[in-house]
């Protein structure tokens, strides 16, 4: 059998010998079709050239003839006589239209079917020609052609002029001659017209529809044409290929041609031959694609037949490639079989050994002799057990000797995992499958161990199992394991009293974390959960961090309230202590919410939850307290969130409205007023935001809310100030919506959709909330406020720890004195002393005071008196709709006047 490589090369060698072969063959065919074509196209043109050579020849003599006749013609009439000799030659001459003489006068006279045609044709040429139209329309070159015609002393045949029977009709094109006369007349003229653009004598020859038949003069003029051209005309010289290829052969007398006609823009054949006598040519052209056609017709069967021979040829070549490949297989598949096996058994992972019927080693692969520390084919002989002994520290499921146990007849399912000690005495954990190796007669000869160290993945699954139920800052159980042992505890009775369940936040961690950093942070998270493991009682209690600086403590066996309470306690005083993170000591506290099983008797989950509740109690008292759960802290929570479903179906429907309250100064009008939200409740009536104050800063209200009290307000203010009326429009904003990072953005698109109101006409008023839960992001934020021209006021100032910082730290415009110290001015000295330092120190620092609740005319004069300037309160005027303020700006009478007497407003 021949090789692959050699069957390929004797395949390639037959298919180029069938395909040059072909290419010969489709050449040969491809040369006689040229031949013979080119044969019939000289024949064709000859027949043309001699066609109308007799045709001429025989006009020619016919108009001698007609001019000798003339000749006996003389005197007067003599244009009379000849009209009967004129019709004579047309009846001779029936393809002639028309004929005419020439008069030495330069008239002319005429007969025929184009007789006035003819007549119009020689007044176009005539150089006494009037300026009356003929109707003939001639070419420069055409006429310059004529004119050299009428002027030759030979007989001229003159380029084609086409000739309108009709106005609009497609016109006839007509060859003009000329013979010169030998006696009283100067010339003899006719007009032959063309059939189908050629001449008379072409109708009996052979012509095929696919070629074309023309008559050239040698100046390049198209005299005939068959059939009639569309892309040249009859009425300019040509410059196509027969034109070039007859001025290139300047003495030319027959000639075959190829070339690229550019006017049908195809590649064509033709022939030409001179017609004696005459300056004329005959030509006969045919396209390529006709021969092409015709040589596919001669050609197509050996093409045929060639790719017949070539698929035949593919087939063999296939046949006897399958054979080899067969064969080739075969050898192939014997020896990878033989290869994978070894490579496999080599390089696998997994330990393989191979033992016979009585268990002793017969080889074994790199990875048994690294996990036994047994060579082959030393070790070889020796039993399994010898490189594997019982790890009697652990509890194995099974026999850990493989070699022990009897073949199967089937394989083995991998076995769980033991834990044995190799040969160096490295404790590992081996998973282990057998399968049984059986003789041609089905006797079992042997087994093949596999073994697999799963040590690692072992580990490996015991570490992911502690990271799923730990957190790998602090390693204490996470929220996932805290809730089984709660679960664990909830279930079982094995520790008498109750179950105590909190949840504990640490107080202020997130300003630490933003002022010294992530990695302070979580020192000191790490610090905290120490703290908090060395309060629990071994394994009995268990701590966990939930997330953040959220942690949890369960602390079963409590067995009365007092002890519940000393415990928590205890929580606080250990988080109270100074912890050391990164040699600085931390002042901390912690808020604890607890609550106890069973007197809160529900499943663990809301076990967890109500301690949320409670923990949220301990901050809204104040932070570093604990509380316990009772079930108004969950009906409050109900109430909540009933309160955020209302408030969120008002803000959606448009049930939320502002009334605005004014702003006055004392001995002067109102500079502004505070926008105060209203809700309009289809059952309740007119709402005061205190019927849903909780869900104003809720995270998931507090920023559409904001929106909205933007708008609205910015809107009505605009509207006063195109109205005449220049106040200060007061926006409370929530701690939520402040602290968004998209607060500044909703107060510049408010702006920006208000370009007519000064942005120091806005005023957003602000609580200490967002500053004690994020003191530098609200900083910033305000700082912007303040760049962008908005004036900030503190509201609620005095009520809060850390509002003396406020004034030294936040870029502050007003100062708004809380109605609770203004209330009892009258009476508390305290309240009086407060109210007179808070202006006295907002009158040095150059800020604006707004007292809140000037409930009376009494109030109004006491802080007159300590110079606090501006009033807000129901002694000035209660909220009331937008629509009602510019008739109460309008009435409204100053308080005080220079003299400090009171007025009375209405």
């Amino acid at each position: 059998m021949f090789g692959p490589r050699r069957l390929f090369h004797l395949w390639m060698a037959f298919v180029g010998l069938v395909l040059a072969a072909g290419f010969y063959w489709g050449w040969q065919t491809w040369e006689e079709v040229v031949g013979n074509e080119s044969e019939h196209l000289q024949t064709l043109s000859a027949a043309v050239a001699t066609s109308t050579h007799a045709t001429l020849h025989g006009l020619q003599i016919s108009l001698q003839l007609l001019d000798h006749q003339l000749e006996g013609i003389a005197g007067r009439g003599a244009s009379s006589q000849a009209y009967p000799l004129m019709h004579w030659y047309l009846q001779m001459q029936p393809q002639v239209a028309a004929v005419g003489i020439a008069t030495a006068d330069g008239g002319i006279f005429t007969t025929g079917k184009q007789g006035k045609t003819l007549t119009a044709l020689w007044q176009e040429l005539s150089p006494a020609r009037s300026s009356t139209p003929t109707g003939i329309p001639l070419s420069a070159g055409q006429r310059h052609a004529l004119r050299a015609c009428l002027q030759s002393a030979r007989f001229c045949v003159g380029p084609p002029v086409e000739i309108h029977t009709k106005p609009g009709d497609a016109g006839i094109w007509t060859i003009p001659m000329r013979q010169p006369s030998i006696g009283r007349y100067p010339a003899l003229l006719i007009l032959l017209p063309l059939a189908q653009g050629r001449l008379p004598s072409w109708q009996h020859l052979p012509i095929r529809t696919e070629g074309s038949l023309y008559l050239l003069q040698t100046n390049g003029f198209l005299e005939a044409r068959f059939p009639v051209p569309t892309a040249a005309s009859f009425a300019v010289p040509q410059s196509g290929i027969a034109v070039r290829y007859l001025q290139s052969h300047p003495n030319l007398q027959s000639g075959t041609f190829v070339g690229l006609a550019k006017a049908a823009d195809q590649w064509r054949m033709g022939a030409m031959v001179r017609v004696p006598g005459y300056p004329l040519v005959a030509g006969v052209g045919i396209g390529y694609m006709t021969l092409w056609a015709r040589w596919w017709d001669l050609f197509q069967g050996t093409f045929w037949g060639l790719l017949v021979l070539l698929g035949l040829s593919i087939l063999g070549y296939r046949y006897l490639r399958s054979i080899d490949r067969e064969r080739e297989g075969a050898a192939q598949a014997l020896w990878e079989n033989r290869e994978r096996a070894e490579v496999t058994l080599r390089n696998i992972g997994d330990a393989v050994v191979v033992t016979d019927y009585n268990g002793q080693i017969r080889d074994a692969n790199p990875a048994a002799e690294r996990l036994l520390n047994l060579y082959c084919p030393e070790d070889c002989g020796q039993t399994l057990n010898q490189f594997l002994t019982p790890d009697d520290s652990v509890e194995n499921e099974g026999s850990p000797h493989p070699a022990t146990e009897s073949p199967q007849r089937e394989p083995q399912t991998t076995q769980s995992p033991v834990q044995v000690n190799t040969a160096t005495g490295e404790p590992r954990w081996i998973e282990r499958s057998a399968a049984p190796m059986h003789d041609r007669e089905g006797g079992e000869i042997g087994m093949v161990w596999v073994l697999r160290d799963v040590t690692e993945p072992r580990r490996l699954q015991e570490q992911l199992a502690y990271q799923a139920t730990h957190d790998m800052l602090t390693n204490l159980p996470n929220r996932r394991l805290f809730l089984a042992r709660l679960g664990q505890y909830h279930d079982q009775t094995l520790y008498p009293g109750s179950l105590m369940v909190g949840i504990l936040d640490l107080d202020g961690f997130k300003q630490i974390n933003d002022r010294y950093g992530h990695g302070f942070g979580d020192a000191l998270l790490q610090e905290v959960a120490q703290r908090l493991q060395q309060l629990a009682r071994g394994s009995l209690d268990v701590v966990a961090r939930l997330g953040g600086d959220e942690f949890a403590v369960l602390f079963p066996g409590i067995e009365s309230i007092a002890v519940a309470k000393a415990r928590a306690q205890a929580v606080l005083d250990t988080l109270r202590t100074p912890l050391e993170v990164e040699g600085m000591n931390v002042l901390l506290s912690a808020s604890l919410g607890l609550t106890y099983y069973p007197a809160d008797d529900t499943v663990p989950a809301e076990l967890l939850r109500h301690a949320d509740l409670a923990l949220y109690a301990a901050k809204d008292a104040g932070r570093d307290s604990y509380r316990f759960f009772h079930e108004d802290m969950d009906q409050f929570q109900d109430r909540s969130m009933e309160m955020c479903r209302m408030t969120e179906e008002a803000l959606e429907q448009g049930c939320l409205v502002l009334h605005y309250q004014p702003i006055v100064e004392a001995q002067g009008g109102p500079v502004g007023v505070e926008a105060l939200l209203r809700m309009h409740h289809p059952e309740r009536g007119l709402l005061p935001p205190a019927a849903f104050a909780s869900a104003l800063d809720s995270p998931r209200l507090a920023r559409r809310i904001g929106q909205f009290v933007l708008a609205t307000a910015l809107r009505q203010n605009q509207s006063w100030h195109q109205q005449g009326i220049p106040l200060r429009v007061s926006i409370n904003i929530s701690p939520h919506h402040l602290l968004d990072p998209d607060f500044f953005s909703d107060l510049q698109t408010a702006l920006a959709a208000h370009p007519d109101l000064p942005a120091d006409a806005v005023e957003i008023e602000v609580t200490e909330s967002a500053p004690l839960q994020d003191f530098r992001k609200a900083q910033e934020v305000l700082l912007a406020c303040h760049q962008l021209g908005v004036r900030v006021a503190l509201d609620d100032f005095g009520t809060g720890s850390a509002s003396l910082t406020y004034l030294q730290k936040l870029p502050a415009h007003t100062i708004k004195i809380d109605q609770s110290f203004v209330r009892d001015i009258l009476h508390d000295p305290k309240d009086y002393a407060i109210v007179s330092g808070v202006v006295t120190s907002a009158r040095l620092l150059g800020l604006d005071v707004i007292a809140e609740g000037v409930e009376t005319l009494e109030h109004a004069a006491l802080l007159h008196q300590l110079q606090c300037q501006c009033f807000q309160g129901y002694a000035i005027a209660r909220p009331m709709p937008a629509e009602q303020i510019p008739d109460w700006v309008s009435r409204y009478n100053p308080l005080f006047a220079q003299d400090d007497s009171t007025n009375t407003n209405q």
